[in-house]
């Protein structure tokens, strides 16, 4: 798990940012295992230990990569949960305004 300074950190970074990242380290993970496939493909390495080898390098980056993807969805949870207060606010104050108007209106 991320530390609190790394928790802060993230907390910092721009929406922008934050996405650079995470799709950076999408990059390089993915960029590790294809190099364990083409290092399997030309002899350098058995298939189980250039795959061993591709997940050592990879974990670092998934975990880095999951801590920015914590951070995404604990904002986008936070934007979801902002919406449903906006939603909540503006269909009461419009029964409100329904109800003053039809107690307005004669018989």
């Amino acid at each position: 798990m991320a530390a609190q300074g790394d928790d802060a950190a993230l907390r910092a970074l721009s929406g922008d940012e934050l996405e650079r990242r995470y799709a950076e380290l999408h990059r390089q993970v993915f960029a590790c295992y294809e190099d364990a496939d083409l290092a399997a493909e030309s002899g350098r390495l058995g298939r189980e230990a250039a795959t061993a080898q591709a997940q050592a390098q990879a974990a670092p980056l998934i975990e880095r990569a999951r801590a920015l993807h914590a951070e995404r969805v604990r904002r986008l949870r936070l934007r979801a949960r902002r919406w449903w207060i906006a939603a909540g606010t503006t269909l009461a104050l419009g029964a409100a305004a329904i109800a003053w108007l039809l107690a307005r209106t004669p018989a």
